[in-house]
C-alpha cells in the first residue's frame, strides 16, 4: 500500500517542470482516497495553479517513493523559492531547512566528490539572499530548526544561527558566503570518527575523546582538496574548538591567534549543540545556556564577540515547536 506525504499548495513554482505524481486527498466516512491530479514530468502551469486555487486546495501530496525527487526538485528551484514574493519567510525558512537536511545527509555520507561542495557554497547563497530579503528571517528560521542533536542538522543550525550572526555583525556578502559554508562544514572531519564513538550515550574515555579532538584536522584533509572554498571557511573547519585562552584544540593556539570566524564558529557550536537534545544531556533554554556559558566556560570565548551574541539573541527563547518532519515544507499560508 502506498503512503503519502503532504507538501503545501506554496512548495511548487509556476514554471518548472514536477518531476513527481501530485495526488489531492479526497476523505470520505473516516477514509481517505489519494486521487491523481498531475502526473510527473509535467510543466507546473498558470493553468494548474489557477486550477487549485479554483478547487480551495491547501495542499497536495507525493507518494513517498518520490520524496528524494522532491528534494532535488526544491534544491534546484531554491533560489526562485526564496525570491517568490508570495511565499511567507516561513515556507522559505522552511524550504532552506528541508534542502539544507537532506544536502548535509548527503555529504557526511560521502564527503569528498566536488558536487556536493558547489552545493552547499549554492545552499548558503540562497540563504544569504533570504536573511538580506526579509526582516522576519530571524524567527522564521529559528522556528524551522531542529532540536534534536545530529551531525547535520548540527550544521544546519549552526550555519543558520551563524549567518544571521553575521548579518547582525554587518559582515559584507563574501564575507558570509565563507562564514555560513565553512559552518555548515565544520564537523565534516567526523565523518571519518567511528560511528560508536560519534553517537556514544555516555562519557567519553580519555581515548575516545582524544580520537574526537582529531576532527578538525581530518576536516581540513578533506576539504584542503577544494580550491573553491575560501581560506576563511576552512579556519571555521580547523579553529571552531580553539579556546580564547589556549586551552582548546587542535593547536592550542588563542587570542589574536584565531581568526575572527573560529572566535565566532566557537560561540555558536556550542550555543547550538547546548539548546539541543544530545545523546547524553537534554536542551537548555537559551537563557541558561547563555548564564551556563557565561559562568563555567571563562577563558573559551572572547569576550566582546559573546557579549554581541547575548546581544544579537536579545535574552529571548527564539526556539518554538520543531516542525512536523512529516509534512516537507512548512503548512503555514
Amino acid at each position: 500500500m502506498s503512503e503519502y506525504i503532504a507538501i503545501t499548495k506554496n512548495a511548487l513554482v509556476e514554471g518548472t517542470k514536477i518531476e513527481f505524481d501530485l495526488f489531492l486527498r479526497n476523505d470520505f466516512n473516516g477514509r481517505s482516497r489519494y486521487i491523481l491530479f498531475c502526473r510527473g514530468n509535467q510543466l507546473f502551469s498558470p493553468q494548474l495553479r489557477e486550477e487549485l486555487l479554483n478547487k480551495k486546495v491547501e495542499q497536495f501530496y507525493i507518494s513517498s517513493e518520490d520524496t528524494d525527487k522532491y528534494l532535488i526538485y526544491q534544491e534546484q528551484n531554491l533560489n526562485q523559492i526564496v525570491t517568490d514574493s508570495s511565499k511567507s519567510s516561513l515556507q522559505k525558512s522552511g524550504a532552506l531547512y528541508q534542502v539544507a537536511k537532506n544536502l548535509t545527509r548527503d555529504i557526511m555520507a560521502d564527503p569528498i566528490p566536488t558536487q556536493t561542495v558547489k552545493r552547499a557554497s549554492a545552499w548558503v547563497g540562497n540563504t544569504i539572499t533570504h536573511i538580506i530579503q526579509n526582516e522576519n528571517t530571524f524567527s522564521s528560521l529559528f522556528e524551522v530548526t531542529s532540536r534534536d542533536y545530529h551531525i547535520y542538522t548540527h550544521s544546519i543550525n549552526t550555519s543558520v544561527i551563524g549567518l544571521l550572526f553575521g548579518k547582525y555583525l554587518a559582515l559584507d556578502s563574501k564575507e558570509l558566503k565563507n562564514l555560513g559554508t565553512g559552518l555548515l562544514l565544520h564537523d565534516i572531519g567526523k565523518t571519518k570518527i567511528p560511528s560508536e564513538i560519534i553517537n556514544n550515550r555516555r562519557n567519553l574515555t580519555s581515548q575516545e575523546f582524544g580520537i574526537i579532538k582529531k576532527h578538525p584536522k581530518l576536516g581540513l584533509n578533506i576539504l584542503d582538496q577544494f580550491i573553491n572554498i575560501d581560506g576563511a571557511s576552512l579556519k571555521i573547519v580547523v579553529q571552531h574548538h580553539e579556546n580564547n585562552d589556549g586551552t582548546g584544540y587542535p593547536y592550542g593556539i588563542g587570542g589574536n591567534e584565531i581568526h575572527l570566524f573560529g572566535h565566532i564558529s566557537r560561540i555558536v557550536d556550542s550555543y547550538d549543540a547546548m539548546t539541543s537534545n544530545r545523546p547524553y544531556a537534554s536542551a537548555m533554554k537559551p537563557f541558561a545556556t547563555l548564564a551556563e556559558i557565561k559562568k563555567e566556560m571563562q577563558g573559551c570565548f572572547d569576550d566582546e564577540l559573546l557579549k554581541e551574541f547575548i546581544c544579537f539573541l536579545g535574552l529571548k527563547d527564539p526556539r518554538k515547536k520543531p516542525r512536523d518532519d512529516n509534512i516537507l515544507q512548512m503548512n503555514t499560508s
